[in-house]
This record gives C-alpha cells, structure tokens and sequence, in this order.
C-alpha cells in the first residue's frame, strides 16, 4: 500500500512538472529583447524624415493656395455696367450734374479710404463682342460707366434713365474696363442753362481706369 502511495506521488510529481510553464531559453528572450530595441531605433530615426516631408508637403500646399488667391479674389469680383452715346455722358445740357455727382463719390471715397470701384470707359471693347443685339442700339462713339457696385449702379440707371444696364458676368477688371477708340472732340454746347460754369473740356478722362 504503501509502496503505490509513492509511486502514485512520483506520477503527481511528474504530472506536475510536465504541466507547468517552461522558461524560454536565455538566448531567446536576449534576441527578442534585441529586436524590440532596433525596431524601436528604427522608428526614432525615421521620426524627423517623416515630420520634414510632412513639412515639406504643407508648405508645398500653402504655397499653392497663395498663388491661386488673386486669380480666385479677381474673379469673384462682380461688375456692370451702364451704356450710352458718349455725347450724352460727356456733353448733354440734360446730362449735366453726371460729372458733379461722379466729382462728388471719389470725394466721398478719399474720405472713407477707399479704392474707386467706378470708372467711365469710352468705347467698351465688350460691348459689341459679348452683348452683339443691345449694342446695335447704342450710337457711337459711346461711354460705359462701369462698376462693382451693384446697388449704386442700379440708382445711376434710374437717375441717368436712357442708359443700357449690362451685368457683365465672369469679367476680371482687366475686361470689364477695357477701352476701344478715344473719344473725339464735342462741340461745346449753344445753350448752357446751369448756374455754373461749363465743366472743362475731356473733364471725363479724370475717371478712366489708370
């Protein structure tokens, strides 16, 4: 009985033995313990590569979007137009108070610190190649006041009355202002009716784009 006993503690004792965790050897845990150390090398090397391309990519993107702003400012400008017989804006005896009211908003805008946003262009190149049918109703030689102000140019249609109203979408500046011909001379009128002197003569020329 007693010699079963032990012999069924030595089988326990092996059992045992057998189910319990064997230790990895020494060189396994030292090279795995060496990877771990050269991943961890590799990856704080290639660190500030990493943040100079990521650098190098938003700086590359920043400068993009700086050279496409002015294209994109310039054309979200929207601008119109008013249309007539050059002699109408510059020399009627009914059209006179137009270079008073004109004299009077670039005062206005000195004062604000404001860029002018008007111009008065003789013989607007866009006339005849972007509205052909109105411009059949214009005489020539003809002067457009031209503006980005939407509201004031609406007010001058209604004080300037036999005008022609043109929105001119999808123009930069350079084409919303662009001039044909000069103006020739105009006869000074027989009768002046104003309290006032007679404007100087090319008065008009003061408000053409620069």
């Amino acid at each position: 009985m007693a010699q079963t006993m032990r012999v069924a503690s030595s089988t326990e004792i092996k059992g045992a033995r057998s189910m319990a965790p064997q230790r990895p050897a020494m060189g396994a845990v030292a090279g795995r313990v060496a990877r771990v150390q050269h991943r961890q090398m590799a990856q704080a090397s290639f660190a500030p590569v990493a943040r100079a391309q990521q650098l190098q990519r938003n700086t590359h993107v920043v400068c993009v979007a700086a050279q496409e702003a002015p294209a994109q400012q310039e054309t979200a400008t929207q601008w119109y137009g008013l249309v007539a017989n050059a002699e109408f804006f510059c020399n009627d005896v009914q059209n006179e108070p137009l270079a008073e009211q004109l004299r009077e908003r670039v005062r206005y805008f000195q004062e604000q610190g404001r860029e002018l946003d008007f111009f008065l262009v003789p013989n607007p190149t866009w006339l005849d190649a972007q509205f052909p049918e109105q411009a059949k109703q214009v005489k020539r030689p003809c002067m457009a006041l031209v503006s980005s102000d939407k509201q004031w140019v609406t007010f001058m249609k209604l004080r300037l009355d036999r005008v022609l109203k043109f929105d001119l979408a999808g123009m930069t500046a350079a084409e919303a202002l662009s001039a044909g011909e000069a103006l020739p001379e105009f006869k000074k009128p027989e009768k002046w009716t104003a309290p006032y002197a007679m404007y100087s003569p090319k008065w008009w020329e003061k408000f053409y784009p620069n």
